[in-house]
């Protein structure tokens, strides 16, 4: 579970080219099957923070104001002449956005130039070269996950996969943080435009028209190689949690989603902390230690890299545009920009 909501965005960006191609192509190697999906499916999720008691949302506002710039999506970072608008995005579709990028736009045109994780070109061009990719989806050689994990959570996981396509020998070798993404899907990520019009993609295409210079933050695989740098202990045991839990997926999913675009994704974020689990045998602890793990991999040394790159530009307008977990938080993106020596102030729309 926490493969799919924490990394679910991530993971359409990077692989949104590479999973039609690169990716199903060196899986289909080990017989992976194309599984079927039922069309009528509606997503029937709902927010939680609908349905707090009174004790659980004082508790929630007590949390979220511990965050360093939990509130917002767009903030202006300004040192000496240089301004740079940090924009938080959303990599799956949404009709919301089509408001979000009337104020965005003018940004756009006037930068001197638009950061994203990566962008269209270069995501092209690393789906040319397709087997460059194989060590972060499967295990190293000579490794298999049939090995890593008790008999019965096997004989589940390949019953669950079965249903999607996935052969057992297929699943034996993939990383266990992918076989997570698998099994933990909703159809609530179909709403809007879909993932290929997220804000991302919105503010590429919005860049390119205006011809304003676009630039990656990192190379294509920086995502990919984060996910797969978790521990392997690790990830076989979320990969058994993910399995064995009834969370409703749908209704996490759909929180993250409006707190985003109620530029409160760090409320979102810290509710999933609340019940990712919840109704397993799991001390918390271990929960929020894995949680933990996670954001440093995926969110914090990124946001290190990025901020060293970010702070070495001396163009006087930068537009940064990235997914909005990154923003917040003590290693987030903006509090190591204020540590950079930039003033920070949440943008007035």
């Amino acid at each position: 579970m926490i493969a799919r909501l924490r990394k679910q965005h991530l993971l359409q960006r990077l692989t949104q080219g590479l999973r039609s191609a690169a990716v199903i192509l060196l899986l289909s190697s080990f017989s992976l099957g194309a599984g079927t999906t039922d069309a009528t499916a509606r997503c029937g999720g709902i927010d939680l923070r609908d349905h707090l008691t009174d004790s659980a949302r004082a508790r929630l506002d007590a949390d979220l104001a511990k965050v360093p710039y939990a509130l917002g999506n767009h903030w202006i970072a300004t040192r000496g002449a240089q301004r740079i608008d940090v924009i938080g995005t959303q990599h799956s579709g949404d009709a919301r956005m089509s408001s979000m990028m009337r104020r965005i736009r003018p940004l756009i045109r006037q930068a001197d130039a638009v950061f994203l994780e990566v962008t269209e070109p270069q995501m092209i061009a690393a789906d040319s070269d397709q087997s460059a990719f194989a060590r972060y989806f499967l295990l190293p050689p000579g490794q298999r996950l049939d090995r890593m994990m008790p008999a019965d959570d096997w004989k589940l996981l390949t019953a669950r996969l079965a249903a999607l396509g996935i052969a057992p020998e297929a699943a034996a070798r993939m990383q266990p943080w992918y076989l997570s993404d698998f099994l933990t899907g909703t159809d609530c990520r179909k709403r809007g435009f879909g993932s290929q019009r997220g804000l991302d993609d919105r503010i590429e295409r919005t860049a390119r028209t205006a011809g304003t210079p676009t630039l990656g933050l990192e190379a294509p695989e920086a995502g990919l190689a984060a996910l797969a740098s978790m521990p392997l202990p690790d990830q076989v045991k979320m990969l058994r949690f993910d399995l064995r839990s009834k969370t409703r997926h749908e209704d996490l999913y759909i929180t993250l989603s409006e707190s985003f675009f109620d530029g409160r994704l760090t409320e979102g974020r810290i509710l999933l902390s609340w019940m990712i689990y919840r109704d397993l045998d799991v001390p918390r602890r271990e929960v929020h230690r894995l949680l933990a793990s996670f954001d440093r991999v995926v969110l914090e040394k990124r946001n290190r890299a990025w901020v060293k790159r970010l702070t070495a530009r001396q163009e006087p307008r930068l537009v940064v545009a990235v997914g909005a977990a990154h923003l917040a938080g003590d290693t987030g993106l903006l509090n190591m920009l204020r540590r950079a020596g930039y003033q920070l102030a949440p943008a007035q729309d």
